[in-house]
């Protein structure tokens, strides 16, 4: 996706890929016509500018600290990294050699969330005074898309985008988080990672954020990836349904909703995670500054961690300010 949507843009060249897989390089080097290494650092000495990190979430780190070492600009998948270890890494090798970390939170580019963002900044919703955040998947995601479910959690293949979105809206930092998770579906298949995650994010003012995860749900359900967010203020609210993306299905196969807001027509890639590509492309060649900032990146693999480490020790965890 990254590539196919980096190719649309006339003043970026793609220049190859770092992948082990031999099956998947292969396919990859016949699909963009580029050479393809065994390694990160094979890739980065052949000579490149910037490079998109696109890595397992535990697997970021050993590739982003050499690419920032290296003074390459970089794009890195949700989360930023699954500890704090890793993400300071990360933040304190770009800082000194002056690398653009942008993170892949891509519903920022997001048409129903850019018009959310636009409503309340403009006020229609009033002081924002809670929020609620529904996005999972059916298993086939953990079974069937991933390969290394058991080494990451709903709380970092799905909270990424939440916790970014609650944060935004909030334009407050989180300063307390209290979280729950359960083993139950997955274990059963040999998969030992949670079957989802509820967690609660108090803000610096009082106003609070309820996030909940599942990847345990059942495969006969129409859409993979239900998703739906609202925000409530003090004289208004605002409901994102992102489940049915406006078609419906019925056929042998059952009944489902296709996702159409990612779709490829002309052997492009369109939408917002494209657009994202595009916005990173702007970063790099100057035209513009990133959506996201590195803080901002650091702060949500915080609240993160502060979600995963209330689950396993069973109480409320306070984050440090300033």
């Amino acid at each position: 996706m990254f590539a196919n949507a980096l190719q649309q843009v006339p003043e970026i060249e793609v220049a190859g890929a770092a992948e082990p897989n031999t099956a998947v390089a292969e396919r990859f080097a016949t699909e963009f016509s580029v050479p393809t290494f065994a390694s990160a650092t094979e890739l980065y000495d052949a000579g490149v500018d910037a490079v998109i990190v696109a890595t397992p979430d535990f697997a970021h780190e050993e590739p982003a600290v050499e690419a920032a070492r290296r003074g390459l600009h970089l794009l890195i998948e949700k989360p930023l990294a699954t500890t704090m270890e890793a993400a300071n890494a990360i933040a304190a090798a770009a800082r000194e050699s002056g690398s653009l970390v942008v993170a892949a939170f891509e519903n920022r580019w997001n048409p129903a969330f850019l018009e959310a963002k636009a409503a309340v900044a403009a006020g229609q919703v009033g002081d924002v005074i809670s929020q609620s955040a529904f996005l999972s998947s059916t298993t086939r995601v953990p079974t069937r898309m991933l390969s290394w479910a058991a080494k990451t959690s709903p709380t970092w293949f799905f909270m990424s985008h939440t916790v970014d979105l609650a944060m935004m809206f909030a334009n407050q930092p989180v300063v307390a988080v209290y979280a729950k998770g359960s083993k139950r579906v997955l274990a059963s298949m040999g998969i030992d990672t949670l079957d989802g995650v509820q967690a609660m994010l108090t803000f610096a003012d009082g106003t609070t954020a309820l996030l909940d995860s599942t990847w345990a749900l059942p495969d006969n359900l129409p859409s993979p990836f239900p998703f739906r967010f609202e925000v409530r203020g003090t004289s208004g609210s605002v409901l994102i349904d992102q489940t049915n993306q406006s078609v419906a299905i019925s056929g042998p196969e059952g009944y489902v909703w296709p996702r159409t807001y990612f779709p490829t027509a002309d052997g492009r890639f369109h939408g917002f995670p494209s657009w994202m590509a595009h916005a990173f492309a702007d970063n790099i060649l100057g035209r513009s500054a990133p959506e996201v900032s590195l803080e901002h990146a650091l702060a949500v693999t915080e609240v993160q961690v502060a979600i995963e480490t209330s689950i396993a020790q069973g109480r409320e965890v306070t984050l440090p300010q300033g």
